[in-house]
C-alpha cells in the first residue's frame, strides 16, 4: 500500500517525464526524416489523393540534389499557410485558380501547352494524369484541373530565376504519369 501511495504522489513527475520523452523522440524523428527546403520539392494538390503512393512514384526519378518530394492534399496545407504559399508545384481545379493566383508563376511551355490562365491542363473531360492516385472531381464536379509552378519556388530557376530546376523536372515526371 505504501508503494502505491508513493507512486501516486509522484505521478505528475512520471507523466511529465513521459511527455518530455515523447516530444524528444518526435523531434529526433522529424529531424532524421525531414529535409531542408533546399533539398525537397513540395507538391500541393487541391483534390483528394493518395499522397504516399504519388510521392513514392515521383521519388523514383528524384532530381539530383533533392532528398524528398512532399505531396500534400490542400486540406493538410491549410494548417500551415506559409508552406502552402511557398510550394513548388500546385494542381488546382479551374474554380480555385483565382483564389491562389498570386502564388502561381506561368508554367513554362517546355512542360506542355499553356492554358489561358497560365497553367498546364492536367485533367479535362474525364481524362487526366495519375487518375488512379488523384481524385479529380471527387466532390461531384467535373471541372478542369491545372498544374502551376510556385512563384516563390526555390526549384524553378528557368521560371523565377531562383535555385535549380528540380520543380520543373518533377512537374515533367508528373505530367508523364498515366
Amino acid at each position: 500500500m505504501r508503494v502505491l501511495k508513493n507512486i501516486l504522489s509522484q505521478l505528475h513527475l512520471y507523466l511529465l517525464w513521459l511527455l518530455a520523452a515523447a516530444l524528444l523522440w518526435g523531434l529526433v524523428f522529424t529531424r532524421i526524416t525531414d529535409a531542408p527546403i533546399e533539398q525537397k520539392v513540395t507538391v500541393f494538390i487541391d483534390a483528394p489523393c493518395q499522397d504516399l503512393a504519388l510521392r513514392e512514384a515521383l521519388e523514383q526519378h528524384r532530381p539530383e540534389g533533392i532528398r524528398m518530394i512532399f505531396v500534400h492534399p490542400f486540406t493538410y496545407a491549410m494548417f500551415d499557410e506559409s508552406t502552402l504559399l511557398n510550394a513548388d508545384i500546385y494542381i488546382v481545379p479551374a474554380s480555385r485558380v483565382a483564389e491562389y493566383q498570386d502564388s502561381f508563376a506561368p508554367a513554362p511551355a517546355t512542360l506542355g501547352t499553356v492554358a489561358e490562365n497560365g497553367g498546364i491542363t492536367v485533367y479535362h473531360q474525364g481524362r487526366g494524369i495519375a487518375q488512379n492516385l488523384i481524385g479529380y472531381g471527387a466532390e461531384g464536379t467535373e471541372e478542369d484541373y491545372y498544374l502551376f509552378i510556385g512563384v516563390h519556388s526555390r526549384h524553378a530557376l528557368s521560371v523565377n530565376g531562383v535555385g535549380d530546376d528540380a520543380a520543373l523536372q518533377v512537374a515533367a515526371d508528373l505530367l508523364k504519369m498515366e
